[in-house]
């Protein structure tokens, strides 16, 4: 009887999928099959991987999902452990998808066999839809202007913030797939975190700054609160404090929708707090993931947008409706939209506690990469 000698112990350590047989000659059976570790990937996730112990010759059969999702290697030889990538497309369906495969043993195929799945979520890494218009340029008739650069993948590689004429922030963005880490430049340090299958992150950091989530802790029942805080060398920062109430967060599924009941907002030196906003939070029925901006982050004016959340690189910051209302103690902000036939947002107008209005409008690509 053959011996397999090229299959590692660690499989051992996984469930078995389908059957092993011997026919007195050779073994059957596959050990270990893993898509991705049964996680979906998001709609802009470029590959992932299918890993699997053979123990006889094998191939794979293909039964839905072809237009999107191939794999790198349909056959080989047993006694062997691969790993073999998936690559994806977009999705740009705007629905999330599954494509379904099925590994056989070429001798004993109709015993020895196993199933498994490769899907994608309708939504972005950044909490958009994979069919979101990509914002290119979004103009203020305060003098504001923002201009956006992406990749192939629909990730922001450039963002520049300007207020008649001078910069305010510029962040060079790259990704980097040899160590799954991710950069950005803002002229003055490189900060760097490690991403996940949406290229999202929960900290970016360099020996001066640091920007990411911090957790608040919640002895209230179904609730769950969280900071998106920016420190700067120097003792600069800002903060948005997010407070989810009565199941409001995301129920875990990345295509599900939520809105944070609050918003507080500060922004400090190492002096003391140079601004600060306390606000109650009412949405519209208008999408906030139609386009490739969170464009809830010009509620209070580009001086105080966070760059970073902008472009959405921390994707639960996200709300999944735009801000209709913002109420203060000392009064509200207003925010009024207009749509693309996208459903995207052609303009946005702000209107701030002193009555003061700024309207945005936003210009795209004409076609996703």
């Amino acid at each position: 009887m053959k011996k397999i000698k090229d299959l590692v112990l660690a499989l051992l350590a996984v469930a078995m999928l389908s059957s092993c047989m011997s026919d007195g000659n050779s073994y059957a059976g596959f050990f270990g099959v893993n898509a991705n570790g049964g996680r979906p990937v998001y709609a802009n996730t470029a590959y992932a991987f299918l890993t699997f112990g053979s123990y006889g010759a094998w191939h794979i059969d293909q039964e839905s999902g072809a237009d999107w999702c191939k794999l790198d290697l349909m056959q080989g030889n047993g006694g062997a452990f691969y790993s073999i990538p998936a690559r994806f497309t977009l999705n740009t369906t705007g629905e999330s998808r599954v494509a379904r495969f099925v590994v056989r043993d070429n001798s004993n195929g109709d015993d020895a066999y196993g199933t498994f799945y490769f899907s994608q979520y309708a939504t972005r890494g950044d909490g958009s839809l994979g069919n979101a218009s990509l914002v290119t340029g979004i103009s203020g008739d305060d003098g504001s202007a923002i201009t956006i650069e992406y990749d192939t993948l629909c990730r922001p590689t450039l963002l520049v913030m300007e207020k008649n004429g001078e910069q305010l922030r510029r962040l060079t963005i790259g990704y980097h797939t040899s160590d799954s880490t991710v950069s950005v430049s803002d002229g003055s340090s490189t900060l760097t975190g490690v991403y996940d299958l949406g290229y999202q992150t929960d900290r970016l950091q360099s020996d001066r700054d640091t920007v990411g989530y911090y957790e608040q802790s919640i002895f209230a029942g179904d609730a769950d609160a969280f900071n998106v805080e920016e420190h700067k060398w120097g003792g600069e920062y800002t903060v948005q404090a997010l407070l989810y109430t009565n199941g409001s967060l995301r129920d875990g599924n990345p295509d599900g929708e939520y809105v944070a009941d609050s918003l507080r907002y500060q922004r400090g030196n190492a002096e003391g707090i140079v601004y600060r906003e306390m606000l109650k939070l009412s949405y519209s029925d208008n999408s906030n993931r139609c386009q490739s901006v969170d464009v809830n982050q010009l509620l209070l004016g580009i001086e105080e947008c966070n760059p970073y959340q902008l472009v959405a690189m921390f994707r639960d910051a996200r709300n999944s409706k735009i801000i209709s209302e913002a109420s203060a103690a000392d009064g509200k902000f207003v925010v009024e939209t207009t749509l693309n036939s996208d459903k995207s947002v052609s303009t946005m107008t702000v209107t701030n506690k002193q009555g003061a209005k700024v309207k945005y409008t936003f210009t795209y690509s004409s076609t996703l990469p």
